[in-house]
């Protein structure tokens, strides 16, 4: 019988299961290669990395305040650029699909 098929669920350390949902984040592993390389299912690694749970190291503990809030704002914009970024490539296909509707095509970087 193998790990998969087994009733009882495979224990994964902490500590990899962090390292998986790091790599996952960081776009370096897939959920699916992820739940092979550790012999579970792919839900349970989904779990892991919604779980927001990340590793600690010394410069977060010995951060200033400061510098805490100061990089919590500066994730805070990253996420909000990246919201923008996918908002304009968006509005760029519609903007796009309505003028291959009108037989107008659309080239980058020149204006009629």
């Amino acid at each position: 019988m193998t790990m998969m098929n087994s009733p009882r669920a495979r224990h994964v350390p902490l500590g990899q299961r962090l390292e998986a949902a790091e790599r996952i984040r960081a776009g370096t592993w897939s959920t699916g290669e992820a739940a092979h390389a550790l012999g579970v299912a792919a839900q349970d690694v989904e779990r892991w990395v919604a779980s927001g749970e990340r590793p600690v190291n010394v410069a977060d503990i010995l951060a200033s305040p400061q510098e805490r809030r100061l990089t919590r704002r500066a994730e805070h914009l990253v996420d909000l650029i990246a919201a923008a970024d996918e908002l304009i490539r968006r509005l760029n296909d519609r903007l796009a699909a309505e003028c291959n509707k009108f037989g107008r095509f659309v080239q980058q970087g020149s204006r009629s």
